[in-house]
């Protein structure tokens, strides 16, 4: 698991290569990808928008934008966590992710950026 600690905010996250699929562009790598966000700070905060940069190495980098994680804007008080899991889509089974979160305390409405670490994504086969 690889975490990293942003104002006062945690984020961890764990890959695991959920196999090789066909589709209609070929065979893709899919990759699921289980996330931890906790609120280490003494604020009340707010997620309001992800940013990702989805990393291959068949040379096929691709970004993802939008508002919240999987259709959520979770609030976090001082001490909670918030769980979700995703996935991505490589055309090799070698690749990285890495991003941003953008939040608010709910305090002042202050707007603030949290890593996420940049994590690999790495078929089991591809590590011997």
């Amino acid at each position: 698991m690889t975490c990293k600690i942003t104002k006062g905010v945690k984020v961890s996250v764990e890959p695991h290569y959920e196999g090789n699929f066909e589709s209609k562009e070929g065979n893709i790598d899919v990759f699921t990808y289980h996330v931890v966000i906790e609120n280490k700070s003494e604020y009340t905060i707010k997620l309001l928008k992800r940013h990702w940069l989805v990393q291959d190495a068949a040379d096929y980098d691709y970004e993802i934008e939008g508002n919240g994680v999987i259709g959520e804007q979770p609030i976090l008080c001082p001490g909670e966590v918030h769980t979700y899991q995703s996935g991505s889509q490589l055309k090799c089974p070698i690749g990285a992710m890495k991003g941003e979160y953008l939040f608010k305390r709910m305090a002042d409405d202050e707007v603030f950026y949290v890593e996420i670490p940049q994590f690999q994504l790495l078929a089991p086969f591809m590590a011997n």
